[in-house]
């Protein structure tokens, strides 16, 4: 036994000295084309997991049988294979892929750009933003064609962005296209108002990606990109592929810190020589001694204005002594006169400088079997808005591992926890500060004067006080409860709502190769948030105490299987897919409201509701089973076909017509490989056709029976007022697409120019009906509108020379959308009215034949020499419902120019939109109220106009009567533009614009000088968001930020948050 046991052994050691001897120590180097060493770049030894990886220097050392072949990779690096044999020392220079660039596409698969038979268009990280931008969708506008986004302002702390992707898609306002992260579908909701009133915008879900995680964002903009993701990538997808970590020596550590200081910059122009009041005559304090104190007696005569009026066609502000409003409380205040002279900063004195600190840290590193890259971000905003404030924290990880040779594992997880106090309200909605300060004012106020809002013993102060004149000795202090308007800094300070947001998104994949090429994968994937939203009226203000909760809880899950086969025969090339996916989507939300009051004061629960409360809940679900395919045949890498197939079977629709099956085909022809100029490196026509399908939200087909609120011990049910339809048929989306790239001297010069043809039929619309149907109005299919276009883009460096370059990108859309048919005998479809339709005023349509979005309204009737048709005492002839223009515009676009010298790197994008028309609520009474620039200075002949018509004053209006005579006459100031009000030709504006919108000046510290320091870079900066409006054709206002929110139809803004120009540093550390 002991002969047999040493034999073995000897056997044993013989074999692993006889292994031993068939290995060979490797080492060299890993540079690129200019010679730069690649840090990190990964040796394997093909067909195992066995590897290493490049140190600072780009140096590696390898063990490997001499049979064996390495191969050499990095990230944006061609890889590269090379046969051991007998060899010691191989260096090895990667090529990056400037010619073969690769792109994520459908189901996160990454493909090379000169495959793809349809318009995608990726933006690296780089790119993105220049600035740490909060929201990934408004750092898209202008840097991709096609994309319109529609922001909200700064002041609204994490506000909505709207983005639309080559127009609309339907008759109605669900037009955002579908957000994949990391190959994980989520939720884009929006949670502000759509409605004509305005309200609080608590932002849209997209706004919970760590910015600072992104990679690069892939935009697929048409059905023929998307088709693979089914109804949902009907509106386009945006792919965002988020850092990952990479093979390195030890682990990298990644800091970013930037801080930004926030000032309000665009504003409404005020007059400021007139003061509050309806008159320009001063009122006088009449004292009254039957009604009045005794001690009031000196006050007798005393000019005071009419505190209880918020317009200011009051009188001229000369520096008269007056009893302003304070003077009428109790304090030290009480009885002094003060000079009436004007307050010009008073409204951009409300606002704070606000600020926003970002700091995200990134762990990374790995070897040649596995990687990791673990983050977390902070984003603390304290708003321009008084008590305003939002706080994000995100944590993400993003890891894989190789198990074995075959299996490999990989996880992407994301956290993200938003709080926020104080979201400032817009438009009509409460007694916003804003809406007052540019809509009902009185431009002598002292703003500060404001900032205390509290008498001594507690009671509330305004400025908008009845007055004095009203005294009741019964009730002493009735004269000074406010009309209209609460201080600001009391809605600011005592109604701040608070909200907060926690949610999770991410998957987890297993996939195993069966062969080299085929490949399984099995992945589950989830998207949950719950979110509380807590509103309140404080007590002892103007409108009735009140409490206000909304608990929301969404997830999606998602579990698929993708089968995907890669291989090569000779000149031809296949990538094949195929899979399933199950979808589960569940809401469940739950409101409650105070009603009659609160009984205790200042108690904000539920509970102290004085009457019973309002209480309603809300639940859904919807199941969406699919199967897919994709493959794309390839020939010499200069001809692919693409085929792709998707059948969807959704629970909202009805059983019979659940089933919707979408194809598409395109095809691409590298014709640059039959050429041979040296300066022409590449060309490419694309071809494609697809059809999408697309379904709607759950409860749609039969009726729904809303539970109201019970009456007495009964409980009570609501009648739907739309009736639902149980024969409803998915809409479907046809897409024809061409498309032309080129590139130039060696990939320094390129363009990309696209054209589509998008007819979408069937469309699923509601209808109004006759009520003595039973209902208000049925959903139906019914309807097709055609989208068209074309998109250009154009990158390339102009100037290269020894340490100077410039390297710009430019983008340019054109979209035109078309309403072809309506239901039968319907051709005038209203989409949304604004609130000035209360005074006759404006709406939306889709009109037959038109393009999509009319804006109707209220015109000024003219003759046909083009003057105003008035009426004998000088106003304007008015015609109704008249067709001026759509809210779609008529181009956009953007450039991007970077400037690089040694180490220091400028970059500035401006962004422009050209056409569209919005409706300004804010412009027109900021006339009608007398509080704007406009209505003051001297007219035509010198005079003020606000002064007396017979003294020289008026506006002066010249026109033509019904009968076709001259008028010429000149128009009391107030009344003048009191009859502008609801005319929506007057206040409907352009919303074209130019705009220097992010800059950044960097400057990287050289090797030398942190080569005794623990980091491999360090670069500082300075940061400007919202730098310059080079053009705008409406002042006050910024018509990129119109959105009330990421729904809608953006006809108008009703009160808008003033703009913010943010200016700060950066600082970027790695390690």
């Amino acid at each position: 036994m002991l002969k047999k046991l040493l034999f073995l052994s000897i056997c044993m050691l013989g074999l692993a000295f006889y292994a031993s001897a068939q290995e060979v120590k490797v080492s060299g180097a890993v540079k690129d084309a200019n010679g730069e060493p690649l840090l990190g770049a990964t040796i394997t030894i093909k067909g195992t997991v066995k590897g290493v990886v490049t140190d600072n220097s780009g140096n590696y050392s390898i063990l490997a049988p001499k049979g064996a072949t390495l191969i050499f990779s990095f990230v944006g690096f061609t890889k590269k294979e090379v046969l051991v044999g007998n060899q010691t020392q191989i260096n090895v220079e990667l090529s990056d892929k400037v010619l073969g660039e690769v792109v994520v596409t459908a189901l996160g698969v990454s493909r090379e750009e000169r495959s793809l038979g349809y318009s995608v268009q990726q933006v690296d990280a780089a790119k993105l933003s220049v600035v740490n931008e909060s929201n990934v969708i408004g750092s898209l506008s202008g840097k991709v064609s096609g994309v319109q986004i529609i922001g909200s302002s700064g002041a609204a702390i994490g506000g909505s962005q709207k983005i639309r992707l080559r127009g609309v898609t339907s008759l109605g306002s669900n037009d955002s296209p579908l957000i994949v992260v990391d190959g994980t579908p989520i939720s884009n909701t929006t949670f502000a108002p759509t409605n004509q009133w305005g309200g609080r915008d608590y932002g849209n879900l997209a706004g919970d990606i760590n910015f600072n995680d992104i990679s690069s964002v892939s935009v697929l903009k048409g059905p023929s990109a998307a088709a693979l993701y089914g109804q949902r990538g009907a509106n386009g997808v945006i792919i965002i592929t988020t850092k990952s970590g990479k093979a390195r020596k030890g682990i990298g550590v990644d800091f970013n810190h930037s801080t930004t200081f926030d000032r309000v910059f665009i504003l409404p122009k005020y007059q400021n020589e007139y003061a509050g009041g309806y008159s320009q005559d001063f009122l006088t304090f009449n004292y009254d001694p039957s009604r009045h104190p005794a001690s009031w007696a000196s006050f007798d005569g005393q000019k005071i204005l009419n505190y209880s009026a918020d317009e200011s066609w009051g009188p001229r502000m000369d520096g008269s002594l007056i009893r302003h409003w304070d003077s009428w409380y109790p304090g030290s205040e009480f009885g002094q006169l003060r000079p009436l002279t004007a307050n010009p900063n008073n409204v951009r004195d409300f606002f704070n400088t606000g600020t926003t600190i970002t700091n995200n840290v990134a762990l990374s590193g790995g070897d040649a079997k596995s990687t990791f890259r673990l983050s977390f971000g902070n984003v603390s905003t304290k708003g321009v808005m008084p008590n305003s404030k939002l706080s994000k924290t995100n944590v993400g990880i993003n890891a894989s591992t190789k198990l074995s040779t075959k299996l490999k594992a990989s996880v992407s997880l994301n956290y993200a926890l938003t709080s926020a106090l104080g979201r400032p309200s817009s438009g009509y909605s409460g007694r916003n500060p804003v809406n007052s300060f540019n809509q009902w004012f009185q431009r002598q106020i002292d703003i500060d004067r404001l900032r205390n809002y509290r008498n001594a013993d507690g009671t509330v102060r305004t400025w908008n006080i009845i007055g004095p004149n009203d005294y009741n000795p019964a009730n002493p202090t009735a004269f000074l409860v406010g009309q209209y308007w609460n201080s600001p800094f009391f809605e600011s300070m005592e109604n701040a709502p608070t909200d907060n947001r926690n949610r999770i998104f991410g998957n987890l994949n297993l996939t195993y190769e069966f062969i080299p090429g085929l490949n399984l994968s099995l992945i589950g994937r989830t998207d949950a948030y719950s979110q509380t939203i807590e509103e309140k009226i404080a007590s002892g203000g103007l409108d009735q105490d009140m409490f206000f909760t909304r608990v929301s809880r969404a997830r999606e899950d998602n579990y698929e299987f993708l089968l995907q086969y890669n291989k090569r025969f000779g000149e031809f090339s296949v990538d094949a897919n195929f899979g399933g996916n199950i979808r589960r989507n569940m809401y469940n939300e739950v409101t409650e409201q105070t009603v009659g009051g609160l009984a205790i004061p200042d108690l904000y629960t539920i509970s102290a509701s004085v009457d019973r409360p309002n209480v309603s809940n809300y639940k859904n679900e919807k199941e969406v089973r699919s199967i897919y395919m994709s493959t794309s045949f390839g020939y010499k890498g200069m001809v692919y076909l693409d085929v792709t197939a998707r059948n969807d079977w959704s629970s909202s629709l009805p059983e019979a017509n659940n089933s919707y099956f979408y194809p598409s085909l395109s095809s691409s022809f590298v014709f640059s490989e039959l050429m041979n100029i040296p300066w022409f490196s590449f060309g490419k026509v694309r071809v494609s056709w697809a059809q999408v399908g697309s379904d709607i939200g759950p409860y749609r087909v039969n009726p729904v029976y809303a539970v109201g609120t019970p009456y007495g011990s009964s409980p009570s049910l609501g009648v739907p007022g739309t009736l639902n339809n149980p024969d409803l048929q998915p809409q479907t989306s046809s897409n024809y697409e061409v498309g032309l790239e080129a590139k130039f001297l060696k990939g320094r010069i390129g363009f990309d120019v696209t054209y589509y043809y998008n007819p979408i039929k069937n469309q699923i619309i509601t209808l109004p009906v006759p009520s003595a149907s039973g209902y208000n109005n049925v959903i139906t299919n019914a309807g097709q509108i055609t989208r068209s276009g074309i998109e250009v883009s154009i990158s390339g460096t102009p100037v290269k020379a020894g340490a100077f370059s410039w390297d710009v990108n430019f983008n340019i859309a054109r979209n035109i959308t078309t309403v072809d048919e309506l239901a039968e005998g319907v051709d005038n479809l209203l989409l949304e009215q604004t609130l000035s339709q209360r005074w006759g005023g404006t709406s939306l349509f889709a009109r037959v034949g038109e393009q999509w979005g009319q804006v109707v309204g209220r015109k000024i009737k003219r003759a046909e020499n083009g003057l105003p048709v008035l009426n004998p005492n000088g106003s304007y002839v008015i015609e109704q419902n008249v067709p001026l223009g759509t809210v779609l515009p008529d181009f956009t676009g953007g450039i991007m120019n970077t400037f690089r010298y040694k180490n220091w790197e400028l970059s500035a994008f401006i962004d422009f939109q050209v056409g569209g028309k919005f409706f300004s609520t804010t412009k027109m009474f900021n006339a009608y109220s007398g509080l704007s620039e406009e209505t003051v200075g001297n007219n035509d002949k010198g005079v003020p106009v606000r002064d007396p018509v017979a003294n020289g004053g008026g506006v002066h209006v010249v026109g033509v009567g019904e009968d076709g005579s001259t008028i010429d006459t000149y128009v009391d100031a107030q009344t003048y533009y009191s009859r502008l009000f609801g005319l929506t030709e007057r206040w409907l504006y352009d919303a074209s614009y130019v705009k220097l919108r992010e800059l950044r000046l960097a400057y990287t510290l050289p090797k030398n000088l942190i080569a005794k320091t623990p980091f491999n870079n360090v670069s500082v900066g300075f940061i400007a968001r919202n730098v310059w409006m080079i053009h705008s054709n409406v002042d006050g206002l910024d018509p990129s930020e119109i959105s009330g929110g990421a729904g809608g139809y953006n006809l108008a803004e009703g009160g808008q948050l003033p703009g913010v120009r943010s200016l700060g540093f950066n600082i970027r550390l790695g390690l």
